[in-house]
């Protein structure tokens, strides 16, 4: 089909992706999977009139996101989602005392802090008719759709495969998010780089 300039369509790609969270550094090359969010209305409520049916929409529910890290000894991703739930309140039971402390929503989103999945395009390449550039120079990269987590936190996180001598991969880390919404912004930007913080 000739309807488009082959030259110039680009579809959004699967690889070209970035995970932030605003709470956690260095850890934004380290993710291998994400999940884009998901909306589901519900089974809503239907009208039957006569010999017809007419169907409501039910309320809207945001559904959990996977995504996939890999381990290393720096960054240390395990620690640093280990150290998520420390934050979060989590004190573990070796006295009396800690058994009165507990993890609140406001602690939970506070550890993990802002979430953000950005979609990236793969940058430009400097021509002739760009002043002052090199040709062939890399360009900027960009954002092409970002999307942030409202009220995010981790639901589940899994430091690991099963280890085995017979095996060689990398181990992997797995996390569930949780999150009340999420807010979209088609608005192409210039990828800057992480804004996490330590």
């Amino acid at each position: 089909m000739a309807f488009f300039n082959q030259s110039t369509f680009q579809p959004k790609r699967q690889f070209r992706f970035l995970i932030n969270f605003s709470q956690i550094a260095d850890i934004d090359f380290m993710c291998t999977k994400a999940a884009k969010p998901t909306y589901n209305l519900g089974d809503g409520v239907s009208h039957k009139v006569l010999n017809h049916t007419f169907k409501f929409p039910g309320t809207v529910t945001w559904t959990d996101i996977e995504v996939g890290f890999i381990d290393a000894i720096e960054p240390n991703v395990g620690s640093k989602f280990y150290n998520m739930l420390v934050n979060a309140g989590y004190v573990a039971p070796e006295r009396s005392e800690n058994l009165l402390q507990g993890i609140t929503k406001a602690s939970s989103v506070g550890s993990l802090g802002t979430v953000k999945i950005l979609q990236l395009d793969g940058g430009t390449i400097a021509t002739p008719a760009d002043p002052g550039a090199a040709q062939g120079a890399a360009g900027p990269v960009n954002i092409i759709e970002e999307w942030t987590l409202t009220n995010a936190y981790l639901k589940q996180v899994s430091f690991g495969n099963n280890l085995a001598y017979a095996e060689q991969g990398i181990v992997n880390i797995g996390a569930t998010i949780v999150y009340d919404w999420a807010q979209y912004n088609g608005t192409p930007q210039i990828y800057a780089g992480s804004a996490a913080i330590t």
